[in-house]
């Protein structure tokens, strides 16, 4: 069901965010956005949520728009302690990693790509690393504040992803 969502939203958002949007069928992305509405209400949550809502309630940054900028970057994270996993991601949209072809789409779909964008500014990410390790979520490749600092500072100035 994921991977269906996301092809799904693959296919069809390039074209809603282009024109009118009266002047497009939504069929396609509505199906998309089900299928992975569904399987997020079926699993636990991991890095990608904890960062999102440390971020959007620490720092009142916007829902959407922060998880749409930390996206290629947890991937990137993750990617590397579950590459089979996500190599079905890859393969949809054509890149040799996920969290690549997460971020050319993103650039693709003009969804904003920095968290300075958003509103955060490089002084606060000491408490955004703060929030973000209270507490951690489980993920496939252990969250340290560490290896979370140069994703946040990247994620930040709206650098390519890393693994």
């Amino acid at each position: 069901m994921a991977l269906e969502g996301i092809r799904a939203l693959a296919s069809a958002l390039p074209n809603l965010t282009s024109g009118a949007p009266q002047d497009h069928d939504w069929g396609e992305a509505l199906y998309g956005a089900w299928l992975c509405g569904t399987v997020l209400g079926q699993v636990g949550m991991a890095l990608h949520h904890k960062l999102c809502h440390a971020l959007g309630g620490g720092f009142n940054l916007p829902h959407a728009e922060t998880h749409a900028v930390i996206l290629p970057h947890a991937v990137a994270y993750t990617e590397s302690a579950v590459p089979n996993l996500l190599r079905p991601v890859a393969q949809i949209f054509g890149t040799a990693t996920a969290h690549q072809g997460l971020s050319d789409f993103a650039r693709q779909i003009s969804a904003p790509t920095s968290l300075v964008a958003l509103g955060l500014t490089a002084a606060d990410l000491p408490r955004a690393l703060d929030l973000a390790t209270a507490n951690p979520y489980w993920n496939p490749r252990p969250i340290t504040r560490d290896a979370l600092a140069p994703l946040l500072a990247r994620a930040l100035a709206g650098d390519a992803a890393q693994s």
